[in-house]
């Protein structure tokens, strides 16, 4: 028996699977990163709140500031064409500028109060 041979096919990688796994672990990586900086930033808040520091206020606003341009930046990535079955595509293009920009602007709002709600809830439990 050659265990050369045994040893390189022990452990054998399927190829469908490991596109799925792949993502599985980045989202995760994503995820847990995103939570240690909403933590950071309800601990910025939970601390300037405690000492009426005016530095750690404005450190506060910063980060949270960053975590929400970050967590935009990740709704920026898309592009709805729902009307791209027009025969005028001028028109087309503005009609899905006009959902875009909705959207974009819904987007901005739920991120925004999402992110204080996640912070504001942070900084109390610390209490």
């Amino acid at each position: 028996m050659d265990f050369t041979r045994y040893r390189n096919q022990l452990l054998q990688q399927r190829e469908g699977e490991i596109a799925l796994w792949q993502l599985v672990r980045n989202f995760s990586q994503w995820f847990f990163d995103l939570l240690r900086n909403f933590v950071l930033v309800g601990g910025l808040k939970y601390f300037y709140e405690k000492s009426g520091s005016a530095v750690l206020f404005y450190l506060h606003e910063f980060a949270l500031i960053v975590i929400f341009f970050y967590c935009l930046s990740y709704a920026d990535q898309w592009y709805l064409n729902l009307f791209g079955f027009m025969e005028d595509r001028r028109l087309a293009h503005w009609l899905n500028m006009a959902v875009n920009i909705a959207v974009a602007i819904l987007l901005f709002v739920v991120i925004h109060h999402g992110a204080s709600i996640i912070v504001a809830e942070i900084s109390h439990a610390q209490v």
